[in-house]
């Protein structure tokens, strides 16, 4: 891959500007968590979050709006009950249908998730029109869900037909056979029915060596005449076992014949993510409408160009895309672009949301030149921590003195060429303990309240620093 650095003067902090944010939470009298949000073909908003504790716990929340969505009186809402769900995504099919994928827990037959897929096909803020049914379960790795309230899930899409589809990772020993690899799944009709799925092994899988390609944050985009395009990093091996040229990096997957089988697919390595969490690296992609995939990646640290790490990245491919074919720059300062969503507008230009270093919502937008080095970007810091945290005050503990908010998984949709924006926040209290008899004091942090917000409009517009200047420095990047 070629990557070109942009030295421009978008490459501010994003902090740099205060911003009074068009926004609120969802649910501002209640706890709840991971927020999802999707546009339909007709402009209208789907929107999903769980209840996080107490009553609220075992429901998601289902959200829907047609117009004049800057305005709470305009949506409408249904609490769907459902036993502790943790992850919610949301898509709209090309009629403006909802479906949901939740993930929650289970521990059975050695798995510990739950993948639990929802459709409703008519007057959808009334819980009896809704189903959901169990179509796939799996084992978490060691410390699989350390990060699930970190990491934005993308493993979730319709394609323009309306059929479904999701990509997992499994490492189920206790299920017999073993339950090893990552596996694409879809339905084509009656979804509601769990026999109607199937899933393909995209990993390679040697049941012989007890090897198993490790994969990592799969994200999913499938083209609108059904083609699967794949995003994660893989510690990859070939078909004899044997580490490839170049090894662990961001791997690229198309198909476009034969997708149930392994061999239909084709690959190839975009560059490295680098290491590392607090900052957590993370990436996402999307098809264009003829099915050319964009992708974004926010680095982690010791990157192979040392330039990049803890930045956001743009890339692009136009043709023979499971080859050399990959290019992109870097977009941000160093520490903004945590937890990259991207969507695309009709006319396919790019719209990212993203974390900035402090938990703030940072909004990234281009129209010119997007897929070269003379992109014309606008950084916009969208929605900040000290805004959100204005909309709910948090009453402290006695025994606490300081509070901290920080935003977590945020999610992008565009209705109308307009951007909306649905994310969590946290506010976590610095308390102070002592022990009697005992004269130190120390202090731990704990989490008071979580919630999830919905935010619009395009933010406040980061300025560049004075004397920036403009240029570019070329990067070759290996690909096997």
């Amino acid at each position: 891959m070629r990557l070109v650095i942009v030295v421009a003067a978008l490459l501010a902090a994003l902090s740099a500007v205060p911003v009074h944010a068009a926004g609120r939470y969802f649910a501002p009298d209640q706890e709840s968590a991971s927020a999802a949000i999707a546009a339909d073909a007709a402009g209208g908003l789907h929107a999903a979050h769980t209840g996080y504790d107490g009553e609220t716990g075992d429901f998601i929340y289902y959200r829907h709006c047609t117009s004049g969505c800057e305005n709470a009186a305009n949506w409408q809402s249904v609490a769907l009950p459902f036993t502790d769900p943790e992850l919610i995504q949301i898509a709209a099919t090309p009629e403006g249908k909802p479906r949901l994928l939740i993930q929650s827990a289970m521990f059975e037959a050695g798995a510990s998730t739950l993948l639990s897929y929802g459709e409703c096909n008519a007057d959808c803020t009334a819980a009896a029109n809704w189903t959901i049914v169990p179509v796939a379960n799996k084992a978490e790795e060691t410390l699989g869900g350390l990060f699930q309230y970190r990491l934005t899930e993308h493993s979730f899409a319709v394609d323009g037909m309306g059929r479904p589809w999701f990509v997992y990772t499994d490492a189920n020993y206790g299920a017999e056979p073993d339950h090893y690899g990552t596996f694409l799944t879809t339905c084509e009709v009656d979804c509601t029915d769990p026999e109607n799925w199937t899933d393909t092994n995209v990993a390679v899988r040697l049941p012989e060596q007890y090897t198993t390609e490790y994969w990592d944050q799969v994200a999913l985009a499938v083209t609108p005449d059904g083609h699967p395009r794949l995003l994660a990093k893989v510690w990859a091996i070939d078909d004899a076992g044997k580490e490839i040229e170049n090894g662990q990096g961001l791997y690229y997957y198309e198909c476009d014949a034969d997708c149930t089988d392994r061999a239909g697919f084709h690959r190839t390595r975009i560059l490295d993510t680098g290491f590392g969490s607090y900052p957590n690296p993370g990436w996402d992609i999307e098809v264009l409408s003829d099915g050319r995939p964009r992708a974004v990646l926010f680095a982690g640290s010791d990157m192979e160009a040392e330039s990049l790490d803890h930045t956001l990245i743009y890339m692009w491919c136009d043709t023979e895309c499971g080859g050399d074919n990959w290019n992109g720059h870097a977009l941000t300062a160093r520490g903004d672009g945590e937890a990259p969503d991207l969507a695309l507008t009709a006319d396919g230009h790019p719209r990212i949301a993203f974390l900035g270093e402090h938990g703030d919502l940072g909004y990234l937008t281009c129209d010119v030149d997007c897929e070269s080095d003379t992109g014309q970007w606008a950084l916009n810091l969208q929605d900040s921590t000290g805004d959100a945290a204005a909309d709910r005050p948090t009453a402290l503990p006695y025994t606490c003195d300081a509070e901290i908010w920080n935003g977590f998984i945020p999610r992008i949709a565009v209705a109308r060429g307009a951007p909306w924006f649905a994310y969590d926040l946290t506010v976590e209290a610095r308390c102070l303990y002592q022990e009697i008899g005992d004269p130190l004091i120390t202090y731990e942090f704990h989490e008071l309240w979580r919630g999830s917000r919905l935010s619009w409009g395009n933010g406040v517009l980061v300025p560049p620093p004075a004397g920036a200047t403009s240029g570019t420095t070329p990067l070759a990047g290996p690909s096997p």
